[in-house]
Formats: C-alpha cells, structure tokens, sequence
C-alpha cells in the first residue's frame, strides 16, 4: 500500500489523538466524558487489530535521533537536563511494522 493510501486513515487517528488528549484535560466528572474515553479505547484497539501502531507518547523522554518533528518549550519546573513530550500535535503511526507517519510533537525541557 503507497503512503498516500493512509491519507484516510491518517486524517482520522489525528483527530482521534486529538481528541484523547481534549478529552485527558476534562474531568471524568462531566456527563459522557467516560464514555467517550471508552470509544476511543475501543478504536485504538480495532486500529491495533488491524495492524496499525500508535505509540502513547506523552511523558514520554525525548532523544536526539529519534524520528520526529519537535518543537521545544523551556519549563524551569522540571529538573535539570530533564525532558519530557508534553503535546503529540501529530502522532506516530506505524502500519504492519513500518513507520507511515512520524511524530509531531512538542517538547518541554530544563
């Protein structure tokens, strides 16, 4: 399959990815947003079923040489010559083993 084929299927695990993380920042207090959690728990997994990989990247170190595209924000809060990704802006997207997308990612540094 040609990379412009995912074209698709890419669209929609963005928005999906972005709408996890909206989703992360609301409380679960708030009617449906349980539920929503779950959905998208459950596309994740029929993605995954298909041989589609997406890597939770948030938290996650950051390292010269990996395959992203970053942009860095200074937080003096963390400890020194630490980082962290703190936003996936796009997420990375492997399909059967073999990287369709890389990561566009924001990360925060000291």
């Amino acid at each position: 399959m040609e990379t412009n084929n995912y074209s698709m299927i890419l669209d929609i695990i963005n928005d999906i990815v972005r709408m996890r993380q909206n989703l992360d920042f609301m409380d679960d207090s708030v009617k449906g947003v349980s539920q929503l959690k779950n959905r998208i728990k459950s596309i994740y997994g029929t993605l995954s079923s298909h041989q589609y990989e997406i890597p939770d990247l948030i938290g996650r170190s950051y390292h010269e040489g990996d395959n992203m595209i970053v942009t860095f924000e200074n937080n003096p809060d963390l400890p020194a010559s630490t980082n962290r990704i703190k936003r996936v802006i796009k997420p990375m997207v492997s399909y059967q083993g073999k990287m369709i997308q890389a990561a566009e990612v924001i990360v925060e540094y000291n």
